[in-house]
């Protein structure tokens, strides 16, 4: 019976071959893609018209090359243990799918009729001619009769194999089959019962063996390359973090750069403190007809919100356009501070208005407040190309601009 599950050395070697492989694909990339790129090298302008075009052309390949090559070998490293677990893990599954398969009554001999057939083995197969290459395989149990010594098959489920049968290939009748064998040589002849077309199809067992496959002598030294040490590994994950918090920081640097003219207003944008907040407001509140302003205690957690209240002084003005006017002038004094009304506006009671304000702090807060209200665009990152540009193609033949 087969087992599945070996030994842990099994799958760190077919783990390290697929590792080998796919850095040796990624590095004859950077090299041809170097040696055609060569081929078309012209002269530098601008700037960089004093540059040797070769030296230029180097640097750019190490630099590509290290992504593709060096960085996709500690990726391989990285995710060594983990994949190997999985491929084991499947095995296993596999074993055990075996091992726990039943039938779920006894059959009788397909030959014979008789029971009391003996397992002689348990097998993971795909059902049915057509499958699928991700569809799940299933036990198929291979008995012996003890009474006639013919096997019959059954898959675990109960149902009877069928073996795959050939079809003619003038009417689709199925074919018969007899079999001959001299010496090494199997000859099977196939007839149709319909319509009597036959035809014979030989299998010779001496063919001569291929060779065998010569040792790969590039292959100890690629794989100290590319199937890195715990050592090399964590230089790889070190290199990498450096890389990513200078990605981060540039990425930041030039989203600043492009967008100064956002940050400009975000730092000229007035911040007033809570005490501020009375005479900032009442001030203009008084002169529209609305008194004895008032400020509730802050909740302060996350944010800070301050609930407010006043009294409307014009006893002329109604219900709807006491509301509509007061909070045109909380808008309006707060328009150019980081504090802005509550989403859910102002109440009124018998000439006795409230609502509620709230108070961005944080630096996103305050762009998003900037854009909305200053109709500020910020500007969308452009992927740059220049003439001198050096392109190469990466393993799914995409352009790679160096």
């Amino acid at each position: 019976m087969i087992t599945y599950l070996k030994e842990r050395k099994h799958y760190e070697d077919r783990y390290d071959d697929i590792t080998i492989s796919v850095c040796r694909s990624q590095e004859r990339i950077c090299v041809d893609a170097f040696h055609e790129a060569k081929k078309k090298l012209k002269p530098l302008t601008g700037k960089y018209k004093d540059r040797d075009p070769v030296h230029e052309l180097k640097r750019a390949v190490n630099l590509h090359y290290y992504f593709m090559v060096e960085w996709t070998a500690g990726e391989r490293w990285e995710k060594r243990d983990t994949e190997i677990q999985k491929m084991m893990a499947v095995d296993e599954a596999k074993d055990e799918q075996i091992a726990n398969a039943r039938l779920s009554s006894e059959p009788e001999c397909m030959h014979c009729g008789k029971t009391g057939l003996r397992i002689i083995s348990k097998d993971l197969m795909h059902r049915g001619e057509h499958y699928k290459h991700d569809d799940p395989e299933e036990v198929l149990i291979m008995l012996e009769c003890p009474a006639c010594k013919k096997r019959s098959a059954y898959w675990e489920d109960g149902e009877v194999w069928e073996r795959l049968t050939t079809k003619c290939p003038k009417c689709r009748a199925v074919m018969q089959e007899t079999t001959r064998r001299a010496a090494k040589v199997i000859t099977t002849t196939y007839s149709c019962p319909d319509c009597n077309h036959t035809y014979k199809d030989k299998l010779d067992l001496n063919r001569p063996k291929k060779p065998e496959e010569k040792p790969d002598p590039e292959y100890e030294n690629d794989k100290k390359r590319f199937c890195l040490s715990d050592e090399a590994g964590k230089k790889y994950l070190e290199a990498r973090r450096n890389w990513e918090n200078a990605q981060s920081v540039l990425e930041e640097m030039k989203e600043r750069q492009d967008n100064k003219d956002v940050y400009d207003a975000v730092k000229e944008m007035k911040k007033p403190k809570i005490a501020e907040l009375t005479p900032l407001l009442s001030e203009p509140l008084q002169k529209a007809g609305y008194t004895e302003f008032h400020l509730d205690k802050p909740e302060i957690g996350r944010d800070v919100y301050i609930g407010f209240s006043c009294l409307d002084s014009k006893s002329d003005r109604e219900d709807y356009d006491s509301r509509k006017t007061l909070k045109k002038l909380v808008e309006k004094t707060l328009e150019d501070t980081n504090w802005r009304l509550m989403s859910d506006g102002i109440s009124y009671r018998l000439g006795y208005l409230n609502g509620r304000i709230r108070a961005y702090e944080s630096e996103e807060d305050l762009k998003n407040l900037v854009t909305t209200s200053k109709k500020i665009k910020p500007k969308r990152k452009t992927a740059t190309d220049s003439a001198n540009a050096y392109r190469m193609k990466d393993n799914k033949g995409r352009d790679i601009i160096l």
